[in-house]
């Protein structure tokens, strides 16, 4: 089991699928690089991904967080595990 970060990290996953199109996905996780491409590979199966499956996939860490007005983790406009937030 991965330990939990400080703070939620932002990461763009990008999916490579069989017939070689390529899809970026944002994701944000508390949980590191192997959660988030988890989080990818899950929501391909629910309408994020390619009809003809994943062929590669990889992680790259754009930084932590952002921080709302009120000092709160800004989850708009990513994927995320909703059991983590």
């Amino acid at each position: 089991m991965r330990e939990q970060r400080a703070w939620p990290v932002r990461y763009q996953v990008t999916i490579k699928s069989g017939l070689g199109q390529i899809r970026k996905l944002q994701v944000l996780t508390w949980l590191g690089p192997e959660k988030a491409i988890a989080i990818v590979a899950h929501a391909d199966g629910r309408g994020y991904g390619f009809p003809e499956g994943i062929y590669d996939i990889d992680a790259e860490e754009l930084g932590p967080a952002e921080r709302g007005e009120h000092g709160e983790v800004v989850t708009t406009g990513y994927l995320s595990d909703r059991m983590e937030f």
